[in-house]
């Protein structure tokens, strides 16, 4: 994302007002821990277009399964009823939350709407990107799944964009954001933990061990780098693990080549925490 790294960013007409009166009463949002956080109010910019691939034609459904593929994540509806994103390494990027719900499918309806609706028929969650017909809906190669307008324009996203390997002061990792090196990735999962996960073996080489959905990370000013819960932050608390690096003003975390992720000094890169993942 350039050089910034944001926090958290029908079939009939009857289906139609089904979901948009559910939106309005707030009864989509998803109660459970795999939940991942809101989307963004506003999309981030997306890859572009080539990039991507339409997951599924509008005015389908999709039963469990692999819904669609990119070269970085998968979507697919668990047989609980789930709506996952993960990256293809492995990690939770994004999750409607809608498990308990065997039978479920996926729908992306003519009005440009993502709905989640049970096996009886009733919606279970909502992207809330209806009234676009002739909408999109592409999962990207940066890993982030977009409905896009017929202007172009991003009407929803999952906000689980790739973000850049050096993290500076006051930068975030937003929930659902990762970044790669050539054997492994970094990602901020939407259960709350940040993670190193290998490749070539989809394994979990480190993590923060940490729970909590929407959490994110953040490098701050004094040379901190903390994993913060989703409403929590610099003076509001809410920290769930940190380096402990503090005192250490422009410090910078950088996920390198091989595989390490390290925190380092402002002026003479000295190594002051380290994940100690090396390939």
């Amino acid at each position: 994302m350039g050089g910034t790294m944001a926090v958290i960013r029908k079939h009939t007409a009857l289906r139609t007002g089904l979901v948009a009166a559910a939106l309005a009463a707030g009864v989509l949002a998803a109660p459970s821990a795999a939940q991942a956080a809101p989307a963004p109010a506003a999309p981030a910019p997306a890859a572009p277009k080539a990039s991507a691939a339409q997951a599924f034609e509008p005015g389908t459904s999709r039963g469990a399964g692999e819904v669609a593929r990119s070269k970085n994540a998968v979507l697919a509806l668990q047989s609980d009823g789930n709506l996952v994103l993960e990256h293809v390494s492995g990690g939770v990027l994004w999750a409607t939350g809608t498990y308990g719900n065997p039978g479920a499918t996926v729908t992306f309806q003519q009005d440009g709407n993502l709905v989640v609706y049970s096996a009886a028929g009733k919606a279970l969650w909502a992207a809330g990107s209806y009234g676009n017909p002739g909408a999109r809906l592409d999962l990207q190669s940066d890993g982030n799944l977009v409905v896009y307008r017929q202007d172009g324009s991003a009407a929803w996203s999952t906000g689980t964009w790739m973000v850049d390997t050096t993290v500076n002061a006051t930068w975030q990792i937003g929930s659902g954001n990762w970044t790669w090196s050539p054997n492994a990735i970094l990602a901020m999962e939407r259960t709350g933990k940040l993670s190193i996960r290998d490749r070539n073996t989809l394994g979990e080489r480190w993590s923060t061990n940490t729970w909590g959905p929407g959490a994110y990370a953040r490098m701050q000013s004094d040379g901190n780098f903390v994993v913060y819960k989703k409403d929590g932050g610099e003076g509001k608390g809410g920290a769930l693990w940190a380096t402990g690096t503090w005192n250490n003003p422009g410090a910078r975390l950088v996920f390198r080549p091989d595989g390490n992720l390290v925190l380092v000094t402002a002026n003479s890169d000295a190594v002051l925490w380290q994940s100690g993942t090396t390939d």
